[in-house]
This record gives C-alpha cells, structure tokens and sequence, in this order.
C-alpha cells in the first residue's frame, strides 16, 4: 500500500538530526534488500485466505490489492488441486420456506446439486443482512421480491404461480425464471428464463406399465380443488375414480391406505418407502396412479392458472408410465399439448379437440393407449431432474463440471 509519511515537526524533537543520520547510513543495505526481493518474486503477491476468498467481494479485494486478477475461476480446480466452490443461496420469506414450492424447487435441486455439481455450494434458508461477511454468487429467491444486496450476488425471482409480482414492483437488476412464455412476457423490463419444475419422483424408477385389455376401462383423477371431468355414472365400460386432495388431505398420506390396502399396503409399508426413499411421497403417487388404466389431468380453473400455470401435474404422470388424457382448456396445457403434438386429449368447447366421450372411447383401444404412454415418456425425458438442475445452474451462472 502507498501511504503518505508522516509529519514530523523538528522543533518539538531535537533528536531529529540524528534521526536521518542514521537512516542514511543504513539506506544502502536497505535498498539492496528491497531490490533483491523484487527480482526473486515470480508472481503477483497474494495475501487473503484461500479457504474464504470471497469474503469480502471480488471487486473490493481488487480495489484494496488483495488479490490479482490471475485468481481461478469459480468451479475450477488450480494446479495445487483445490477447488474454489460457486455459493448459490435459494432463499424466500419464512412463510413461503414451509411451502411445498419452495421444497419442491430448491429442496430437490439441492439433492442433485450436492450429487451431480460438486463444484457448487448451495445453501438453503434465510437471506443474509447486508453487513454480513458472506458473499454468494447467485441468489433464488422463490415466489417473492428480494432486496437488493450486494452480498446476494445475481439475484433471480423464481415466480412460480405468485401471478400478483409485476414487472414494475421488481428492482431493474433482478431477473426473472417463469413457467412459460405467456409468464415471460409479464416483465418486458426484466431478463427472463423459462423453466418449468421437473416432475417429483424417482427418476431411476424403470417400471413401465403393462397396456392390457381391460373392460371396464379404469380412469382415475388425482387433483387439489380441480373440477370433476364431466363424465356420466352410466358411461359405457367406464369406471372413474377421482381422489380430490382439498377434500381427502393435502399430504397423500392422509388418503393413501383408504385407496391402497386393498393392493396390499398398510402404514407400515407405506411409512417405510416415506422413509428410506427420498422420492417416497412422489412414488407413492405413482403406486395410485399405476391402480389405473389412464389418468385423465385438468386444469385449476383460474384465470392466471389457465394462462400462465405449470405443466408439472401432466409430466409427473407421464413419467409413471400410465397413460395420460390431457383436458386442454387455457392456454398453458394448450401450448404444451400442441408443441408436442401430444394425441391424447380432449376440451369441452370448440371442434379442435375431441370431446371428452369421444377421447375415452378411443382410449378402450389398447394401440391408443400405448401410443399415449409411448409419447408421454419422450416428452417425460425433457422434464427429467438431472436436465433441468443443469439448466437451473447454468441460468444462475455456474457453467462448471456437472457429472450424473
């Protein structure tokens, strides 16, 4: 550091004559010294912790002369073999924390962080205050506004379904991850990216359901505060079953075992797959939906739903293999269903779609029926959560090794 010498008043110390005499006899030696040292070093002198480089900032270290601008790389590892990690903070409000999108977003992506980018530290909980001597890289923010902290690095609202934030309530740095287009184009003003949630379940699962001749036709319909599809008791060969969660309980464990002992499930069993699988709630869902011979998927009937809602309820079906009947209505399951060209489906107005009767008769046809699941796992493949996580890490700026 360049400081200025002090100020020394030689009236108030009558030594000080001999002061400089002395550090002029010493002066040659001293320069030698210095100059000796300057044409040994090799490299830019580097005097912070390696262990928490960024305790302070980048920027405020290069300011200061802490640190070259030679340092490595986030996610990089050095010739020495240590690595320097990219921190990553997925935060919200305390209330939202215990909701079930933050833990489906930012619980499972840290399953798969930890597993698959172990060049990434990611943390779960509260934002830090302003002051304190912590420095992320990226900040998620779910289903809220943050403030704006030096210390949250790029920082991202992730919308998820709260349709009240608006493009003009967002501070301008702040960027945007959304479910869709339409959901994109609510913050003109903002960088947006789309990315929708991976389904929830266990994505080594190989099970595939058998298609069989089946008469009845078993149609089921799992859903919180959704509509019943308009089906008639007296539907020819038909028996719909519809399990509706605002009802049943929230949690399937509440429901589960009124629908599932009689397939030879009881608490413990259940209780055990809770416990030892960390997609046990997920795979208990797809032990209902497998109950079946087609799973029919509707939409929550909100204006914003209908319009900018998620796709995940359809995926999370498809992946358990059991054929799935989409009820197009809003233009979210619209643009999903048409972009993939996805057959089997059905709306209650207009001729582009089957109708509701039309599309379950067709369904008794086990060729239908495969040709549903058949493409409801290709499409499953581009929801897979080893996709998705990356996709995730590199919209929050890691680009480094990612291994799964």
């Amino acid at each position: 550091f360049q400081t200025k010498p002090p100020i020394m008043n030689a009236s108030s110390n009558d030594n000080f004559p001999r002061v400089v005499r002395k550090l002029k006899l010493f002066a040659p030696p001293i320069i030698v010294f210095l100059l000796a040292f300057i044409a040994l070093s090799s490299s830019p002198l580097e005097v912070f912790d390696e262990a928490a480089p960024y305790e302070i900032g980048d920027e405020a270290q290069l300011r200061v002369g802490l640190v070259s601008r030679q340092t490595k790389t986030k996610g990089e590892v050095s010739e020495a073999g240590d690595e320097e990690k990219y921190k990553i903070l997925c935060s919200s409000t305390r209330t939202m924390m215990a909701w079930g999108s933050y833990l489906a977003r930012c619980d499972t992506f840290k399953r798969w962080v930890d597993q698959c980018a172990r060049s990434v530290e990611l943390t779960l909980g509260n934002l830090p205050r302003a002051a304190d001597p912590v420095q992320y890289d990226a900040t998620m923010y779910v289903k809220a506004i943050p403030p704006v902290q030096e210390n949250l690095g790029k920082t991202f609202i992730d919308v998820v379904d709260s349709f009240g934030i608006r493009d003009g309530r967002v501070p301008e740095e702040v960027e945007i991850i959304t479910q869709n287009q339409l959901q994109s184009s609510l913050f003109p003003n903002h960088e947006t990216h789309i990315i929708e949630h991976w389904y929830n379940c266990d994505p080594s699962d190989t099970y595939i359901h058998e298609i069989k001749e089946s008469n009845p036709l078993k149609v089921g319909a799992v859903c919180n505060a959704c509509p019943r599809p308009d089906i008639p008791d007296d539907f020819p060969d038909v028996d719909f079953s519809m399990i509706d969660e605002y009802k049943e309980g929230t949690h399937i464990s509440h429901w589960f075992l009124k629908l599932m002992a009689s397939e030879g499930w009881d608490e413990d069993k259940m209780n055990d797959l809770l416990a030892e699988n960390e997609y046990g709630t997920g795979m208990l869902y797809y032990h209902v939906f497998r109950t079946f011979d087609v799973m029919i998927v509707t939409p929550k009937e909100t204006r914003d739903k209908l319009r900018y809602g998620s796709i995940q309820r359809i995926v999370s079906v498809m992946k358990s293999t059991v054929p799935v009947l989409v009820e197009v209505q809003g233009s979210a399951f619209e643009h999903f269903v048409d972009g993939y060209e996805y057959p089997c489906v059905y709306s209650k107005e207009g001729d582009k779609y089957p109708s509701l009767e039309e599309a379950l008769d067709k369904l008794k046809d086990v060729s239908a029926r495969k040709k549903c699941q058949e493409v409801g796992l290709r499409i499953a493949e581009d929801f897979d959560p080893d996709v998705m996580v990356k996709q995730l890490l590199n919209t929050l700026g890691y680009h480094g090794d990612f291994e799964c």
